[in-house]
């Protein structure tokens, strides 16, 4: 191997190294506690389905480039919020935790799922929205309902517990 190639994959192996990925996959993730952030991304959400539909059937890119948005930062949450993943070893506390903040989660999820159906459903009934409109709204909700799942089992444990200090 010549000096040019091998500077060349030095370079390589220092770029690398300075994005911080090769120490995640070596060892545990450290777990934060995010609090801050899951409450942008159901913000955004929020803000982008309430535009969907506010406005139906024109300018709905803006909403739902606000859903995707939060649903972008909402997916960032697990892997560095509280939860631990399932693969990963957990004491009874994590356990009890990660399962409380699923069901919250899920519980969110119905109850937008539930609420945006029947919406959709009377909107349709009453002529208000057309087929194409009721199928952008529904698209919207569904992608709303990802962002739920994603940023409030997070943000459920972030608030239910309390920080840890560097020496605990």
């Amino acid at each position: 191997m010549s000096d040019r190639q091998h500077r060349f994959l030095a370079w390589l192996d220092r770029s690398v190294m300075w994005t911080g990925v090769p120490a995640l996959a070596t060892g545990t993730p450290r777990r934060r506690h995010l609090r801050w952030p899951p409450l942008i991304a159901l913000l955004f959400s929020s803000a982008g389905l309430l535009w969907c539909l506010l406005h139906p059937g024109r300018s709905y890119w803006l909403g739902y480039t606000l859903i995707m948005v939060g649903f972008f930062i909402a997916n960032l949450m697990p892997i560095w919020g509280p939860l631990r993943r399932f693969s990963e070893r957990a004491d009874e506390f994590e356990r009890q935790q990660r399962r409380g903040s699923l069901l919250v989660g899920l519980a969110a999820v119905a109850v937008a799922g539930i609420g945006g159906i029947w919406l959709t459903v009377g909107m349709l009934a009453t002529e208000l929205w057309s087929a194409p409109v009721a199928q952008q709204e529904l698209t919207a909700l569904a992608f709303y309902m990802m962002a739920l799942f994603s940023a409030v089992p997070t943000l459920h444990a972030s608030w239910r517990s309390r920080p840890l200090g560097e020496d605990e």
